[in-house]
């Protein structure tokens, strides 16, 4: 799993280089990149943290940080799916629609495999022939995708496109995967704030339905509970859809 090696970075050539290296060239950095980053640090505290926005929030900084990004995009990747999540510039779209159809291509073999991709010349690379002709197709000539990934969970991918060939130097790739990192943290606080609020509106909403059946058939709450458990297993819906049937109509959906 990546990051086993506390001091290394992993890369898709299978090397491990010093991290204390990147450290080195970090000192030429300019302060408002390290001033991005330190944006991005104090939103992993936000509570509150809104999925949507902590997406748009990565790929704003992202370009902001790292100056020869010109597009970028975040994607998932969850048992084996590669789902595009969020993007800013005009490229990843197209790009990231092409990878889910053909299941290859940098940002996949990031996200799969956990691991630093780098494409220093599009035209060139024989890796991914038909999404390096639709990247070139659409004025991008470099890219650099980096894994995110916290503890053991494997979350997906950010993907930076780069509109010359070689745009991303060793600093540039020293300071996104620091960023990477920043953005995987706040990714998995958002994902988790985001899956407790559906849940909890998933357990009011139930609520609200049995609260329903018990006055309407005179049930107990537990009785109320079943019948919509065995509703759901009727009409092969989701317990929670079939309870948001009930508060929205106020009777059992029918298959």
């Amino acid at each position: 799993m990546p990051g086993s090696a506390a001091n290394s970075a992993p890369h898709l050539d299978g090397h491990h280089e010093p991290m204390s290296q990147g450290l080195d060239e970090l000192e030429v950095l300019g302060d408002s990149a390290f001033d991005a980053l330190g944006v991005l640090s104090r939103a992993l505290h936000l509570r509150e943290a809104i999925l949507d926005d902590t997406l748009r929030a990565i790929l704003e900084l992202a370009t902001s940080v790292i100056r020869s990004a010109d597009h970028a995009g975040l994607n998932l990747y969850s048992n084996g799916r590669f789902t595009p999540q969020a993007t800013v510039g005009t490229a990843p779209p197209e790009l990231d629609e092409l990878q889910q159809s053909t299941g290859e291509g940098p940002c996949i073999e990031s996200s799969r495999s956990q691991v630093t991709v780098v494409v220093d010349e599009m035209d060139s690379d024989s890796r991914w022939p038909r999404f390096a002709a639709a990247a070139v197709a659409k004025e991008v000539h470099s890219m650099l995708c980096l894994p995110l990934w916290v503890s053991e969970e494997t979350l997906g991918s950010l993907s930076l496109y780069g509109t010359t060939p070689h745009a991303f130097r060793d600093t540039d790739r020293r300071l996104a995967e620091l960023f990477a990192t920043h953005a995987a943290l706040a990714l998995a606080d958002a994902q988790r704030t985001d899956q407790l609020r559906r849940a909890m509106a998933s357990r009011d909403v139930i609520g609200q339905a049995k609260g329903i059946l018990m006055e309407r058939h005179r049930v107990t709450a537990d009785q109320a509970f079943l019948l919509l458990k065995k509703q759901s297993q009727r009409v092969n819906q989701k317990l929670v859809e079939v309870a948001e049937t009930v508060a929205a109509t106020g009777v059992l959906p029918e298959p």
